[in-house]
């Protein structure tokens, strides 16, 4: 399903100079008149996991983003409106006293979020495909509960979980395509479906670049799918690290299940050697900076961990070990360099230890 917004105009688009007013330098555009009629495609490099479209309809345009989109194009997606608006009728776009982005704000994000995965469950639950509407590369990728299944995903799972999982495999190239879209059944207001509900057991709390807080849910069937996965890969099974991380994860937080120190440091290392170099360097790394359980501090391990990761959050931590003498003599030169690296991406304590140095 797409978000779609019209405005209404006379004006003919030229892209290129749209685009030289929006100032963004990492717009492709893949589609374009030529290849379909009066419509625009594009997307951000490195950011987007489906297109943009504008459509001139009638008097006006129409401007459509896919429901499951990156949360980076949700943040994207009101500045983007309130440009085509200026450029097709010089004014800002608004409805009412409210501007674009108190229209389009985090909550807007977070409920339409939340409607498409309750209508992505509705899919599944029919037995059709949950297809994403405008893919980048013109094929019919899909969800299925399946596809769902091998990240260690439940119909039962939180929203964000299943949101984020689904954007990783659309990041990572990892969901299924088809030819020809397969669904024969139509979702109509008739159709009454039990949409399966999460229940947590335990949450996970953790702060993302910019310092807000976030919660990771799991539900006892989240639980009991990671235990298989994680059976399924002692017998030989493949599995991205990331869905290894987080039998990790229940493990270092006794989610569903005893707490288990050894057997989180297991998992998180078998993670990392399955490429995860994100979450799960970082969470091993915290381990043995903090200790757990019977497992002591170790700040050497715990530098050899953070070295792994490509998390922003990571490098402030090796900044940290230089600034300190964790295993060697301190150097702040060496530290500012981290330091330095985690704020250029807004690492929020980064900025805070150079605001500290500034003063």
């Amino acid at each position: 399903m797409l978000v779609q917004v019209a405005i209404a105009s006379e004006l003919d688009l030229v892209f290129g100079r749209f685009l030289d007013l929006l100032g963004m330098d990492d717009i492709v555009l893949s589609v374009t008149p030529d290849d379909v009629p009066d419509a625009w495609g594009f997307y951000r490099r490195e950011q987007s996991v489906s297109m943009f479209t504008i459509e001139r309809v009638g008097t006006g345009y129409i401007l459509s983003m896919d429901r499951i989109a990156s949360y980076e194009d949700y943040r994207f997606f009101p500045y983007l409106l309130d440009t085509l608006s200026m450029y097709l009728t010089d004014s800002p776009y608004t409805e009412g006293e409210d501007s674009v982005f108190q229209i389009f704000d985090e909550e807007w994000v977070a409920e339409t979020i939340g409607e498409e995965i309750a209508y992505l469950k509705c899919a599944l639950r029919l037995g059709m495909k949950y297809y994403l509407t405008l893919p980048i590369d013109d094929t019919f990728v899909y969800v299925s509960e399946d596809v769902l299944n091998n990240m260690g995903v439940t119909m039962y799972s939180s929203t964000p979980r299943i949101y984020g999982f689904v954007i990783y495999m659309l990041k990572h190239g990892l969901l299924p395509s088809d030819e020809v879209i397969e669904n024969t059944k139509d979702m109509d207001d008739e159709i009454q479906v039990d949409v399966p509900q999460h229940v947590s057991i335990g949450t996970v709390l953790s702060w993302q670049t910019d310092g807000s807080e976030t919660t990771e849910s799991y539900c006892k069937e989240d639980v009991e799918l990671l235990l298989t996965i994680a059976e399924r890969y002692e017998q030989g099974e493949e599995f991205e690290g990331v869905v290894l991380n987080d039998i990790g994860t229940i493990y270092e937080y006794g989610i569903g299940l005893e707490r288990d120190p050894d057997e989180a440091i297991r998992w998180y290392k078998e993670a990392i050697r399955q490429g995860d170099l994100l979450y799960a360097p970082t969470s091993l790394g915290d381990i043995y900076r903090r200790g757990l359980g019977h497992v002591e501090s170790n700040l050497a391990l715990a530098l050899d961990a953070y070295m792994k990761s490509e998390d922003p959050y990571a490098w402030y931590r090796i900044g940290q070990s230089f600034e300190e003498g964790w295993t060697v003599e301190p150097d702040i030169d060496k530290a500012m360099q981290f330091y330095r690296k985690a704020a250029a991406v807004g690492h929020h304590l980064a900025l805070k230890r150079l605001e500290c140095e500034e003063e």
